[in-house]
């Protein structure tokens, strides 16, 4: 692959060329290619499109904008890495890797070999808000960035006949990542992409004979988190899926990487992938699978994967650590805001408690700090220079959840509330009667046209009466193959109603036997009988 950058580099820098030397490249090993941690590993290696999970510094650096913690994966004592991702607070974290890394015994033409190497990557994530001209442009909160400088601090290699060899060296990983949404990513990723000898670096200088160029890899990757929190496509409580996938491409080919990742309540999780990788004499492809378990600030990773060059099929397990203190985002310094509710009962806060209104519409005021942007049920609403904003919200019959939202520079507060929409009743009935109905319309019992009052100046009917209850009731409507009263015949409209509310003692007949649809409900008699109901219920 060409180096574009080759140029740059070597016009600062002359480096004087040597013998080229293919120790490592005879067996298939490369020191500065890193697989670790149980969940990147147990999702395939498909990683470069991910934001949240430390071992992304192996992948593509400009993840790190979005993570933080500590990770201690390992296989054995003689393989294992140790990460750290250390945010600053403004959308940047630091990293730090060290790892070891032992294969015993490769196959080699007359005998064996030994590879011992130790690595060491220091990283490096940021938003690109970190520009002044950028600070304030939500598109570029998106837009993250990542800088490896990784080293091979000792690569000791032992053959069957041959002298001990050992080698050091370094290069460059760069990064981009992009999140379109709060659910999706993608992410591009160019590892080892110093020209051989470029400011001294691109190779490893081996002790017995010349430098061995590190091969370059391009990563070009994404991931979507499809099933989730109210961000995501589809809302379900407790659950998510996350699906990731990339392309490698190198100069000795390409390689595929897809995996998933399921999620329950946020703290248990499964893990497959389809990983693809390189091997001295072609491409192996592997299905690995893993487990993960999370707490507040403690978590554990375990994965089973195939190693490579000898193929090999090992167990990984991380512990990971998220101390809270660490912070990647500095929190809004927001109090609790507060809305005037147009019409409901009184001006109060966001929170818990339930609003009754009776308008088909809701507006909401409040005032934002600089910089901050207030979301109202996903929509940006209207900030004048002074802070202040504004938004209407279209209100539903019934109940109504409305989310605010306030945004500043990638975080995010949060405040759910409840509103209740209630029907608007002209009614001439005494008011527990009156407020029953409003009941029954908010619950669709008593159904009325859109942007339409339900208007009773008569006040309610017997037989309107019994057909609202046994609606609300929900109770299944019983043949009628014999006259109810005197005055409801079989073929009565309401007959199937009136049967019902008789059986059940809430509305009983007059004296002389008859029920009266047509009668007007009295304040006792509508008193009475949703006394009764309660009592029901």
């Amino acid at each position: 692959m060409r180096k574009i950058f080759a140029a740059f580099f070597l016009a600062a820098f002359f480096a004087i060329p040597q013998v080229a030397q293919a120790y490592l490249a005879e067996l298939g090993l490369d020191p500065l290619l890193v697989e670790s941690g149980g969940r990147s590993v147990a999702m395939g290696g498909a990683l470069s499109g991910l934001t949240n999970d430390v071992n992304v510094a192996f992948y593509n650096p400009a993840g790190l904008a979005w993570t933080k913690g500590i990770s201690l994966s390992f296989r054995n004592t003689e393989n294992l890495s140790i990460v750290q991702a250390f945010p600053n607070g403004d959308g940047a974290s630091l990293g730090l890797a060290v790892v070891a890394r032992k294969i015993n015994d490769i196959p080699i033409t007359g005998g064996l070999a030994t590879s011992t190497s130790r690595v060491v990557y220091l990283s490096y994530g940021t938003k690109l808000t970190f520009l002044p001209a950028l600070y304030d442009k939500p598109f570029w909160q998106r837009v993250g960035v990542g800088l490896n400088v990784k080293g091979v601090l000792t690569e000791t290699l032992q053959q069957t006949g041959q002298i001990d060899r050992s080698a050091a060296g370094w290069d460059l990983d760069l990064g981009v990542l992009y999140r379109p949404t709060d659910w999706s990513t993608v992410g591009l990723s160019w590892q080892s992409l110093l020209e051989q000898g470029a400011l001294g670096g691109g190779v490893v200088h081996w002790d017995v004979g010349g430098d061995e160029p590190l091969p370059d890899l391009l990563r070009l990757g994404g991931s979507a988190k499809v099933i989730g929190d109210i961000d995501s496509p589809i809302f379900m409580e407790g659950k998510e899926l996350l699906l990731a996938g990339e392309i490698c491409a190198a100069s000795k080919g390409s390689l595929l990487r897809a995996g998933g990742e399921l999620g329950l309540n946020r703290q248990f999780f499964v893990r497959a992938g389809l990983m693809q990788q390189f091997q001295l004499n072609g491409v192996t492809s592997d299905f690995n699978f893993g487990l993960g378990w999370r707490a507040q600030n403690w978590g554990i990773d375990l994965a089973g994967y195939r190693e490579p060059i000898r193929g090999d099929h090992y167990v990984s397990l991380s512990l990971l650590y998220f101390p809270t203190d660490w912070v990647l985002l500095r929190k809004l310094e927001l109090q609790k805001p507060q809305f005037i509710l147009e019409n409901a009962i009184e001006k109060i806060s966001l929170g818990e408690d339930e609003v009754v209104v009776y308008d088909d519409k809701i507006e909401i005021f409040g005032k934002a700090k600089p910089g901050v942007a207030i979301y109202i049920n996903d929509a940006l609403a209207y900030i004048d220079e002074a802070g202040n904003f504004k938004a209407t919200v279209p209100l539903n019959l019934g109940k109504n959840l409305i989310v605010a939202e306030a945004r500043y520079k990638g975080d995010k507060k949060m405040w759910k509330y409840k509103v209740l929409r209630k029907a608007k009743v002209a009614l001439a009935a005494p008011r527990p009667v009156k407020e029953k109905v409003e009941e029954l319309v908010t619950m669709g019992v008593i159904e009325i046209k859109p942007g339409q009052d339900l208007v009773m100046d008569a006040g309610i009917t017997r037989g309107e009466l019994a057909t609202w209850i046994v609606k609300a009731a929900g109770v299944k409507l019983p043949p009628v193959d014999r006259d109810v009263y005197a005055d409801v015949p079989k073929d009565h409209p309401l007959a199937a109603y009136i049967k019902v509310v008789g059986q059940l003692n809430l509305l009983r007949p007059f004296p002389d036997g008859t029920f009266r649809p047509e009668a007007i409900v009295s304040r006792v008699e509508g008193e009475q009988i949703f006394k009764m109901m309660e009592g029901r219920k």
